[in-house]
């Protein structure tokens, strides 16, 4: 009689703990949720002080074949002892060097590999968008040199803001603010191209659209062909621009390049090549530099995300001379 009463003790329970196997689960993710809730309000972006380190650059081996037709130059993985450095989103060249830019409004000044003294050059945007404390405030995705010579514009991605600044990036000159509701939350400009003239264009991420800036005006044109997103876009010697197009799948990241082409109707992706460099190569920066013998050499650096297995790697590209050409 005892053992029955027990049994059906157990069973009234039975429902109970049922729960508690639910619940514990449930209020981990609602812990989680409020914490990262917590965390995002909380400083997470803290501005240093300029200085010089030392920048290593190791060779890394890749198959030759990978970006074919083109040639690649060099491929290195870069490292440098600074907390800063990382997170590399747009890249440009400038008085012999390469300049390039995180996405936390982070500068880096260095020579390409072999060409120049083993150093990298670590300095911050004198302002931006909203709060310095906030690394979402100060998400700059894009860089490119102002068509006049004024300095160069960086484009802020959340906040969907262009600023114009100095030739030494050492104070802001102009700002250009489309509104945070223009384009999904980082999901805004990830590409700037400077034209001739006032021209420059802006390419969001989402790449359904090319806004052309001429002066006070703008001109909105679809883009088609893609199939991707575009993480950056630069504008040839000859005037061809070549977008950098990138997706993630279970395989990693899979990134091509393609030519930006003009039609009456919009704009459109044509002859593509394929960069097979590696799963985990988060390539996101882009910039030309015309070569000697009248090619074009692409260098395009990865953003490591501050997270493993991904690092900080760059690329060289050597294109012919004449008009670009892809797989297609």
């Amino acid at each position: 009689m005892l053992d029955s009463q027990l049994n059906e003790a157990e069973r009234l329970m039975q429902p109970w703990f049922s729960f508690s196997k639910l619940a514990g689960p449930v209020l981990i993710a609602i812990l989680v949720l409020l914490l990262h809730a917590s965390w995002d309000a909380l400083p997470n972006r803290f501005p240093m002080a300029a200085r010089t380190v030392a920048l290593l650059a190791e060779p890394i081996a890749i198959d030759l074949a990978a970006a074919r037709p083109m040639r690649i130059a060099g491929a290195w993985h870069l490292t440098a002892p600074d907390p800063r450095f990382g997170g590399l989103s747009a890249l440009a060249i400038d008085r012999g060097q390469l300049l390039a830019l995180s996405d936390s409004a982070v500068l880096y000044r260095f020579s390409p590999p072999g060409a120049g003294p083993a150093t990298v050059a670590i300095s911050e945007l004198p302002d931006g968008p909203g709060s310095p404390s906030f690394k979402v405030d100060r998400d700059s995705e894009s860089l490119a040199r102002d068509g006049l010579g004024r300095g160069w514009w960086v484009g802020f991605e959340n906040n969907n803001q262009l600023w114009l600044y100095d030739r030494e990036l050492r104070r802001p000159l102009r700002r250009i603010d489309f509104g945070v509701k223009r384009w999904p939350h980082n999901l805004g400009v990830e590409s700037l191209v400077a034209g001739p003239g006032n021209e420059l264009r802006l390419i969001p991420e989402l790449a359904h659209e090319v806004v052309t800036i001429d002066g006070n005006r703008a001109i909105i044109r679809p883009l088609s062909g893609v199939g991707s997103k575009i993480s950056d876009a630069v504008r040839l010697p000859d005037g061809e621009t070549i977008a950098l197009l990138r997706d993630y799948g279970l395989t990693g990241f899979q990134v091509a390049l393609g030519a930006l082409v003009e039609t009456p109707s919009g704009w459109r992706v044509e002859r593509r090549v394929a960069l097979r460099f590696g799963p985990f190569e988060n390539l996101e920066g882009m910039t030309a530099q015309a070569l000697p013998d009248g090619g074009t050499r692409l260098w395009l650096v990865t953003d490591d995300n501050f997270q493993k297995p991904m690092t900080t790697d760059l690329f060289a590209l050597d294109a012919p001379a004449g008009p670009w050409r892809g797989a297609d």
